[in-house]
């Protein structure tokens, strides 16, 4: 069934999304909706590229446009007032995201609060993958989903994903036999998004007691097949420990309970999650 955006939605939008060079305010300040904090349109109108549907949906595109300097997210944050913030406190972050035709100009740019609902993503992440998935199946138009995000992101999760999300549940693990174990070894799961769309994208994070580890990470979807999508497979921990898979489940994917199986040197271990 296709989505429907109503008039009052579409013309929320009170700025140019084409601006090149948007004027900003001295100081930005965070609107607020449903208590969470929004961009300041006077700073962050929202800035797009020219580029088709077609583009936006090609696999690798984001990836292949995102080009943020670090002297430009200094200058979002002077652009905020924020002169002092811990470390993860916030995101420069695209107001329309780059798989929504976003741009890397600053009119573009925000400081999101770090939220974190599910794991890895923030709630607007979640968001950006449910527009952009409904955007190339053709439920929704383009311009539509630009002027939803940068007006207001916080109504439109409403609008298409129902009720804030809640804290995450705990991932169900089991701890296999490790093809070879270190003294004291372990690999345990430390973010799994729990639930994701067909379209939308999955990430998986673990952390192994061997630092640099070599891991391995094998999906079984739910019709019991083994996924075949570029992300997963091997990898190698950081000096921490840390290995982090994201992928992106098909648009043709079955519902229903898929596994993610993480090998590494000091041990495995198995998560689920759910393809909606």
């Amino acid at each position: 069934m296709k989505c429907t955006i109503g008039v009052a939605a579409a013309a929320v939008m009170a700025v140019s999304l084409t601006l090149s060079s948007p004027a900003f305010a001295a100081v930005g300040s965070f609107r607020y909706s449903h208590g969470e904090p929004l961009n300041d349109l006077r700073v962050t109108p929202g800035v797009t590229f020219h580029v088709t549907v077609a583009t936006i949906c090609r696999s690798g595109y984001s990836s292949s446009v995102r080009d943020v300097p670090e002297s430009e997210k200094n200058q979002v944050y002077a652009e905020y007032g924020i002169t002092h913030h811990t470390t993860g406190q916030y995101e420069i972050d695209h107001l329309i995201s780059l798989e929504l035709g976003g741009s890397n100009a600053i009119g573009n740019l925000w400081p999101e609060l770090n939220d974190h609902p599910r794991g890895y993503l923030n709630s607007k992440d979640i968001l950006e993958n449910r527009l952009h998935a409904l955007l190339c199946t053709g439920q929704i138009g383009l311009h539509s989903v630009q002027a939803l995000i940068a007006s207001n992101w916080v109504s439109a999760y409403r609008q298409f994903l129902g009720s804030w999300p809640k804290a995450p549940a705990p991932v169900t693990t089991t701890t296999a036999a490790p093809a070879a174990t270190t003294p004291g070894g372990s690999v345990r799961i430390t973010s799994l998004i729990d639930s994701v769309i067909p379209g939308g994208r999955e990430s998986l994070t673990v952390h192994s007691s061997t630092p640099r580890d070599s891991c391995t990470l094998v999906v079984i979807l739910p019709s019991g097949r083994q996924s075949t999508e570029s992300g997963l497979g091997a990898a190698s921990a950081n000096a921490g420990g840390n290995a982090t898979w994201t992928w992106t489940i098909g648009s043709t994917t079955g519902a229903g309970r898929a596994r993610a199986s993480v090998t590494c040197s000091a041990g495995a271990v198995v998560g689920n999650f759910t393809i909606t």
